[in-house]
Order: structure tokens, then C-alpha cells, then sequence
């Protein structure tokens, strides 16, 4: 008759059985795995490869690169789980356009968490440092694209040029405020065709007698009153998309009365003592503004309390107010530095009005911020918690189960030996 311990490991092993055959016959278990930033590229692979991981979770400390989130998204429209989950990714976003200068200078606008300084570079190495209070710089050359890096973290951008501006008309007075301005702009690579008054009925032209059109021009800039009386076509110029700057007192002038949003006040006259390159002046005089309340303006300049630099928008076109009307001082007093200061701040102050040219195709904005790309490839991040492993191996379970088939038969041979021996 058999023991009762003959009884337990012959059931054992019949269990045991069962367990093995169902093993075997279930479909595999799904897992979860989970990987660093470090062990990603790796992980990447693996996950590809297995038919068993059923989800993954990353934990990251910077912003995988563009190929690694494409292959995390690809893995995620395949039907794996993806999630990932991190601290503090610092949030760096670059933005680069053309500015519309012969030169081809890029504009750069940069967030980077605050507290630190990034590093602006191209592929050649740094350009610039950007601080806490300063989150814009303007690029002369670029090789290749531009990437901002705050930390570990970094933002990269193409960089477009913008096609060549067309010429700019400038008018007023023979002198020398119109003389170093059109010389400023040439140096900068500007064309410019310009009419100055020498006398009533008698004015000095600089390229061919043409209408003020903006198949031709790109801006038109007006020094004093008796240019922007004298020039006619300017409201239907900047209507049809061009740019517009007003000078010193061309501001009072009653031919752009419905250009303007402001209204010039008496011209001043700098303090003994005021250097020409004084940004509040630039130059030894200045001619400053009042907003109208029944217009819109922005405000670009201005110094203790007074409106100094304005701009709008009319219809198509831009128009800007400088209250400024002897620049040439700050160009011929300000040093060595000066020329390229009055040309530099001349050059911008064109390229923000200027009407830029059209070229189908072409993409006029650039921008980069990695950690919007990881949020709309793989959704927001979710808790921080481990993965959790789904218990043995389908195959190692299996083997476990085997071994307890033959360890409870072969117990069970070793009773009955044992007792037919007695």
C-alpha cells in the first residue's frame, strides 16, 4: 500500500506537469524594461529585435537626439508602450531668421532656464555667450547651422539667407547727415539712389529718375521736412509693402501726416559736454515724439521719458521715426569705432522696414526646441517609478517546472524501492 508521502509527490509531480504543458502552451509573457540615457542606444536595439517587451519606460536627463526619438516614436506606432519620465530637462529653444542686410547677418532669439549662460555655435565652434538678461544676437557669418547649449542640453537651427534687399532712396538736404548716411549704407552693401536739394529748383541725383516703386526700392528714407514735402508717391510706396524711415524733423512734415502715429515736438539741442556717440543722442541733437492717442504705435527707444525711435504698420508697408538728425557727429567724433557704429546702426535700422524680397520656396523661419519635439513624439512624461518585472522567463519557468516533474517521480522511485526493500 503507498505511503502517504508516495501520495504527496505523486500529485506534486502531476501538478507540476499541468504547469509545464500550460507553460509551454501560453502565449509569451509581455515585459517591461526600462533604460537610461545612457543605455538607450543600446536598448534601442534590443527592444527592436524582441517579439517579448511589451513596454519600455526611459528615464532621461537630457533630450535624446532627433534619431533616437524618431526610433522611440517608430517603436510606439509598432504597438510597444513607450513612456518616459525625467527631472529637470532644461528647457532650450532657438529661433534664427534673416535679417534684411546685403551682409547676410542672422538674427538669433535663444530661451535657456534662467540662472546660467549658454553658448551660441556653429559648426565651426562658439560665437557668442548669452547671460541671464540677454537672449538675442545678431551673427554676421555662420557655417552651417546654429546650436544653443545650456548644460548638457542642446538646440540646433538652420540658418537661412535671405535674398539680396533691393535698392533704398534716400532724400534731403545736400550735407553732411545725407552724405555719411548714403556712404554708411554703401559700405554696409546697400544701392542706394538718392535726390539731394542744393537750392530751390536744384537737387543732385544719384542714379536714374525713377518713381518710387517697390519693384525698385526696398526702403525710402527722408531726412528733414523739405524731402518728405518734396517726395511724392511715399504713402502708396509703403502701402504697397515698403519701408519707410522718417528722420529729425521729416516727422512734421504734412505730405506723411497719414503715415505717422506720433507727433514731432521742438527739435533739442545736446548739452555741453554730451559726446556725439551718447545713445541718447547719437549725434548733438534730437527731435523727440508724442504718440497719437487714436493710433497704434510701438515704442522701440526711449530716453528719460522721451520717445525717440517709433515704428508702425501701414497697410502693406513699415514705417519708423528716428528722432535723431545729426548722426554724421557720432560718425566723424565717436572715435575709431564710430563709422562702424553709424553704419552698423543705419544698416539695421533700414533692414527693420525694408521690404524683403519673395522667393517661392522659401522658408524665411527656422526653429529648434528639443524638449517640445520629445513631448509631441512621445506625449508628456509620466511618474518617475521604476519598471516592474513580470516574473521569470517563459522559458526558465518552464525549466523549473520540468525539474520538479522529475525531482517528485524520482522521490517517489526512492520510496517504493526503500519499501519493497524492507
Amino acid at each position: 500500500m503507498r505511503s502517504r508521502a508516495e501520495v504527496f509527490l505523486r500529485v506534486v509531480a502531476i501538478l507540476a506537469l499541468a504547469g509545464w504543458v500550460m507553460t509551454i502552451l501560453r502565449p509569451a509573457a509581455s515585459r517591461t524594461e526600462l533604460a537610461t540615457e545612457s543605455t538607450l542606444q543600446r536598448a534601442l536595439t534590443r527592444w527592436t529585435r524582441s517579439d517579448r517587451v511589451d513596454s519600455v519606460r526611459v528615464q532621461l536627463d537630457t533630450v535624446p537626439d532627433a534619431t533616437n526619438i524618431a526610433w522611440l516614436a517608430a517603436l510606439r506606432g509598432a504597438g510597444t508602450r513607450v513612456s518616459w519620465f525625467g527631472k529637470q530637462i532644461p528647457a532650450v529653444a532657438l529661433e534664427t531668421y534673416p535679417a534684411v542686410e546685403p551682409v547676410g547677418t542672422t538674427i538669433v532669439l535663444a530661451s535657456a532656464p534662467a540662472g546660467g549662460r549658454s553658448v551660441l555655435s556653429d559648426d565651426l565652434g562658439p560665437l557668442d555667450t548669452l547671460g541671464p538678461n540677454r537672449r538675442a544676437s545678431r551673427v554676421a557669418i555662420v557655417e552651417g547651422s546654429l546650436a544653443l547649449t545650456a548644460g548638457r542640453q542642446r538646440a540646433r537651427a538652420d540658418v537661412t539667407i535671405a535674398p539680396t534687399p533691393r535698392r533704398v532712396f534716400v532724400a534731403g538736404a545736400a550735407g553732411w547727415e545725407a552724405k555719411f548716411v548714403i556712404a554708411s549704407l554703401e559700405e554696409r552693401g546697400w544701392n542706394v539712389d538718392a535726390r539731394l536739394a542744393v537750392m530751390p529748383g536744384h537737387d543732385i541725383r544719384q542714379g536714374p529718375r525713377a518713381p518710387l516703386d517697390t519693384a525698385r526700392y526696398a526702403a525710402v528714407i527722408l531726412l528733414d521736412s523739405s524731402a518728405a514735402e518734396a517726395t511724392t508717391g511715399v504713402e502708396r510706396f509703403v502701402r504697397d509693402g515698403g519701408g519707410l524711415v522718417l528722420a529729425g524733423s521729416a516727422n512734421t512734415a504734412s505730405r506723411i501726416t497719414p503715415l505717422v502715429a506720433w507727433r514731432a515736438r521742438e527739435r533739442q539741442a545736446a548739452p555741453l559736454g554730451t559726446q556725439p556717440s551718447d545713445s541718447a543722442w547719437r549725434g548733438l541733437s534730437r527731435v523727440p515724439f508724442d504718440t497719437l492717442p487714436d493710433r497704434r504705435a510701438l515704442s522701440l527707444e526711449r530716453r528719460d521719458g522721451k520717445l525717440l525711435v517709433a515704428a508702425r504698420r501701414y497697410y502693406g508697408g513699415r514705417v519708423m521715426a528716428v528722432a535723431y538728425d545729426q548722426t554724421w557727429r557720432w560718425r566723424m567724433m565717436a572715435g575709431d569705432s564710430g563709422p562702424a557704429e553709424h553704419g552698423g546702426w543705419w544698416s539695421r535700422v533700414v533692414g527693420s522696414v525694408a521690404g524683403r524680397p519673395y522667393t517661392p520656396g522659401q522658408r524665411l523661419t527656422t526653429g529648434a526646441s528639443p524638449i517640445v519635439a520629445l513631448h509631441a513624439a512621445l506625449g508628456a512624461p509620466s511618474a518617475p517609478a521604476g519598471a516592474m518585472p513580470a516574473g521569470l522567463p517563459v522559458s526558465a519557468l518552464a525549466h523549473v517546472l520540468g525539474g520538479f516533474v522529475l525531482a517528485a517521480l524520482l522521490a517517489e522511485w526512492l520510496l517504493r524501492r526503500s519499501r519493497g526493500a524492507r
